[in-house]
This record gives structure tokens, C-alpha cells and sequence, in this order.
């Protein structure tokens, strides 16, 4: 029996520990380097998951660790993944828009998730079979049927490929949707979608520490979360959609 109570108290505590360090950081201008092809940190993401590794090994020797700048173990039954810094860039560069993100999976699927955007004061979470939440208040994926009133949000990995995807995919839907949105921040760019703050998001090659936290929020605020060929998402797809069934269904028409 898998105590998501239990687990939920210590993803949040760390959490919430994470996002005081980064906030009394935050602004203060610090050395972006590169760590890989088109990929740059900071030391505050090193840090950060420092701190995120030792609190959760500590506290749960059991669970294994998936993180964007330490141990990457997804084979085990139960697996903490953490991205320290979501929007590293914005970060950097002084955007509130950034937020520090983490999930327990069971067998690869999502039983909670909590995004926290600390300079927005915006805590994004959910647990399995509980709804989702944006701070003490319930959440819902937009109602929206009309794809000509939709706003959309993209997100998309480094690679070539995917910034080809980026742009051969906001041409298809420019003229059949009515705006959209680059928040920088794949965790609270879905977390948004779940909330209704935007109606669908779209995302191609990101990895799997940016996605899966919001993946579980969507779900759990009503909405679907697929990948291209319209089944239900999982770990290892490298395409994303969340948005209700009516939006999801007639995105898929256009982009595939």
C-alpha cells in the first residue's frame, strides 16, 4: 500500500524548501554556462537538485531518482522526478515565469505532482484520484469547444527537429485558433492549460522532467493528455497535448 499522504507531505516540504533558496536568489544575476548541446545551467539548478536529492534519499531510501542534473533511474517501482529549475532561462534572466517541480511515479505513472511558481506566489498540485489545485483552489481544464477561440501554448525540446516541429506546427494553426502563448516554463505552461488560464497545450521533445509533473494536473483537472497519434500519453513519447477531448480531438486533425 503505496502512502500517497505520507509522500505528498515530503514532496511538498522539500519542495517548499527549494523555493525559498531559489526565491532569495532570484534576481540577484548569476553565470549561465553550457552543460550540452543547446542546453545551459546555472548553479542554483545544480544546488537546487542537490538539495532535492539529499532530503529525498534521506527521507525515502526506498524511492529512486529521476533529475535534470543528477541520478536518472526510471526502471524502479516508485520514482521521484525533479526538475529543480523549470524555465532555467527565465530565471536567469530575471522573468518571474520559472518554477520548481516534482513527481512520484509508480510503474511510470504519475500519483502526484507539485509545480510551485514562488514568484507568482502560484503552488500547482495534484495527487492521484484527488482533483487538481492551484493553491487551496480546485482547478478545471477549459470548457471551450470553439478551436477559433482557443489560446494556445507551445513548448518544444532543443533539437533541430523540434524547433522545425515549432514552426511548421504554429503555421498549420495560426489562422484556425485565435492567439497563443511561450511562457518558457514547460511544468507551469501545463499547469496553466489545466487551469483554464490557456485551452490546450502543444509540445514536441521536451524531456521527461519538464512534462510529466504537469501531465498528472491535467488529468486530474478533467482534461486528456495524448501524444500524436491521439493515445494517452506516456513516459517516452516525445509528443504532448493537453486540452479537453472536444480541443484535443480537432488539434490532432490539423497537426497530424
Amino acid at each position: 500500500m503505496i502512502d500517497l499522504n505520507n509522500y505528498f507531505k515530503i514532496a511538498n516540504e522539500i519542495n517548499e524548501k527549494v523555493a525559498r533558496f531559489l526565491l532569495s536568489k532570484f534576481g540577484l544575476g548569476t553565470e549561465i554556462f553550457s552543460k550540452r548541446a543547446n542546453h545551459y545551467g546555472i548553479k542554483e539548478d545544480m544546488e537546487s537538485n542537490e538539495m532535492y536529492e539529499r532530503y529525498l534519499k534521506e527521507k525515502t531510501p526506498e524511492v529512486s531518482l529521476y533529475t535534470e542534473e543528477g541520478e536518472r533511474n526510471l526502471n524502479d517501482g516508485l520514482v521521484w522526478v525533479v526538475d529543480p529549475i523549470e524555465g532555467t532561462s527565465n530565471y536567469w534572466s530575471g522573468n518571474p515565469f520559472w518554477a520548481t517541480q516534482i513527481a512520484l511515479l509508480h510503474k511510470k505513472e504519475p500519483l502526484l505532482t507539485i509545480v510551485n511558481a514562488p514568484t507568482l506566489k502560484q503552488k500547482f498540485w495534484a495527487v492521484s484520484g484527488s482533483g487538481a489545485f492551484l493553491n487551496d483552489r480546485k482547478i478545471h481544464i477549459s470548457r471551450l469547444e470553439d478551436l477559433e477561440m482557443a489560446v494556445i501554448d507551445m513548448g518544444r525540446g532543443r533539437k533541430d527537429s523540434d524547433k522545425e516541429w515549432f514552426d511548421k506546427t504554429l503555421t498549420k494553426l495560426s489562422k484556425r485558433t485565435r492567439t497563443f502563448r511561450v511562457f518558457g516554463a514547460c511544468g507551469l505552461d501545463i499547469s496553466y492549460c489545466a487551469s483554464g488560464i490557456t485551452d490546450i497545450h502543444l509540445n514536441f521533445g521536451s524531456e521527461i522532467y519538464d512534462l510529466l509533473p504537469g501531465a498528472l494536473i491535467v488529468r486530474e483537472a478533467g482534461g486528456k493528455v495524448l501524444n500524436f497519434q491521439g493515445n494517452d500519453w506516456s513516459v517516452g513519447d516525445k509528443g504532448f497535448l493537453a486540452a479537453n477531448q472536444a480541443l484535443a480531438q480537432q488539434v490532432l486533425k490539423i497537426i497530424v
